[in-house]
């Protein structure tokens, strides 16, 4: 099987000749290609068995003013948030809907387009016609929640999101109308070219969501069901990325047409491994669940190797899971527990979880 014929199997349910890889991300990766001995990001996937690759279309639009304050001199992410702390839930940031507490507000900020003006889908297309090698999945963080987060600061969409409901289903409506025509633009242009559809969001934390599950249901389920509405469209199959403790919402994420999650934090209280496989496993396949918490970070290559192999034990049994970090490989990550990692993940071999 190619990378992609074995990634497809895998989330499928089909029993794949070989467990697929994924890698997500890499902080500093550049020690890890000397330690392989390759000189680009590229050979580092081929070397680590890189199954999945995200493709999103490159922006080029008219960038919003830079923001006043100590971060003026930064150019800021088209939300508003300048690029080097656009990730950081840090209230300390400039946040564009910090002050705002009307309707009125909220609909004065300078929303960011998604027309064709704004991405190159054309560009975008040419690349996955020139990947003929992995799986092609497209952007997978695309944030709702995160999003208000970071618009607002975390602290102060949190107190809206009870006390002033109209500013957040404000900014809930702004975003419906910037994903909802990025994906359709994107579909039309690329959506041949993918195998995989994905968005992203993170709403939880370690030990359960973030908000209560009766808001959840009422302000971003509607979204999600109606992106992934718009992939199944289009014959793809659905993949999205969330951290934390989201088995409560699961079931509505099935239920709203997701195929494939991830990152899937299986040290988590009621979130093992073979729990969600039973629980799951028939609706869903799992990209992930090698703890970057626990055991990447700090174990040594034996306990790491123990580990891949447990997790596959839990999660691949006919099919139904790609093998990967839970969470980005950060800059404690010892060079050998990544290869080691990666080692287990192709030498693993048993009747059920790969063709003998």
């Amino acid at each position: 099987m190619t990378p992609r014929e074995r990634a497809m199997a895998a989330l499928r349910h089909q029993v794949p000749d070989v467990i697929p890889a994924h890698v997500r991300n890499v902080v500093d990766w550049e020690p890890y290609a000397v330690h392989f001995g390759v000189t680009d990001w590229a050979e580092l996937m081929d070397c680590l068995g890189e199954t999945i690759v995200s493709f999103i279309p490159a922006y080029t639009g008219t960038d919003p003013p830079l923001l006043p304050g100590e971060h003026s001199h930064v150019l800021p992410a088209i939300w508003g948030v300048p690029d080097d702390v656009a990730g950081t839930y840090s209230d300390s940031v400039p946040r564009p809907l910090a002050n705002a507490t009307t309707i009125a507000d909220v609909d004065a900020y300078a929303w960011p387009l998604a027309s064709e003006s704004a991405w190159d889908f054309a560009e975008m297309r040419e690349r996955l016609l020139s990947d003929h090698t992995h799986a092609r999945l497209s952007p997978t963080w695309m944030p709702v929640f995160s999003r208000l987060c970071e618009l607002f600061g975390m602290e102060q969409a949190m107190v809206n999101l009870y006390t002033n409901r109209p500013v957040i289903e404000a900014a809930l409506a702004h975003l419906d109308d910037f994903y909802t025509e990025f994906y359709r633009h994107m579909l039309d242009t690329c959506g041949d070219q993918l195998e995989l559809f994905g968005i992203g969001d993170d709403f939880a934390g370690n030990e359960r969501l973030l908000i209560r599950p009766d808001l959840w249901r009422a302000l971003f389920k509607p979204l999600y069901a109606k992106w992934l509405g718009m992939a199944k469209a289009s014959g793809l199959m659905t993949f999205m990325h969330s951290c934390g403790q989201v088995t409560e919402v699961l079931p509505d994420l099935i239920d709203s047409g997701l195929d494939v999650w991830q990152t899937v934090q299986t040290h988590l209280p009621g979130q093992g491994a073979a729990h969600i496989k039973a629980e799951f496993g028939r609706h869903l396949a799992f990209v992930g669940a090698i703890d970057t918490t626990n055991v990447l970070g700090s174990a040594g290559p034996d306990s790491v190797r123990a580990h891949v192999h447990e997790q596959i034990l839990a999660l691949g049994e006919g099919g139904g899971y790609v093998c990967g970090p839970d969470h980005t490989i950060m800059e404690n990550v010892p060079p050998e527990n990544v290869a080691a990692m990666y080692e287990a993940i192709a030498e693993f071999s048993m009747a059920g979880y790969t063709l003998q």
